[in-house]
């Protein structure tokens, strides 16, 4: 098995918001990151990472999703944007449920990445430089990791100093004398 990276979770969550047919442009980092500009068409998804919890046989990645699209000034299609922004929620988490492009297994059977089975899903309008309104969803990515302590860092030691640039085996160290 491969280790996932964080670029490959974040990869995926971007090629299924870019795959729904109604996206028009997907982002990522802090709120305060997104494009307000007026530059950026809607309607738009960003990705928030939170914290990563690493358990013990798995990284486990903590996400917020928005997806908004524009209000008129009147508000007079807040409802129709609130409907459509949730549909574009929904049918990602229904990509990560079914794992259909994403090779996910629901089965648990070789299973490459696993979500919350509920999610929060909470409606927003934010008066940035355009009103928009849309849905937070707040949710986790479960992937199979495998924790290589040793062979990750490029150290090796000659029991009187340590050389940077080699990789050693851990296990190299069981069979040195201890200093006393």
């Amino acid at each position: 098995m491969v280790d996932k990276t964080y670029n490959n979770v974040i990869d995926a969550l971007k090629c299924v918001a870019y795959s729904h047919g109604m996206v028009h442009a997907v982002s990522t980092g802090n709120i305060e990151e997104i494009d307000t500009s007026g530059a950026v068409k809607y309607p738009l998804v960003h990705i928030v990472p939170n914290e990563v919890v690493a358990s013990t046989n798995s990284l486990i990645f903590n996400f917020n999703l928005l997806a908004m699209d524009l209000v008129q000034v009147d508000e007079s299609n807040e409802q129709e944007v609130l409907s459509d922004t949730l549909g574009i929620i929904t049918d990602i988490i229904a990509q990560y449920r079914q794992g259909g492009q994403l090779q996910i297994y629901p089965d648990n059977k070789g299973v490459f990445a696993q979500i919350d089975e509920d999610i929060t899903i909470e409606p927003f309008t934010e008066y940035l430089d355009n009103v928009v309104s849309g849905w937070n969803a707040s949710f986790s990515i479960e992937i199979p990791f495998q924790y290589k302590a040793c062979s990750s860092f490029n150290i090796t030691s000659d029991g009187e100093s340590f050389t940077f640039g080699a990789t050693t085996n851990c296990l190299d160290f069981a069979n040195t004398p201890s200093e006393q």
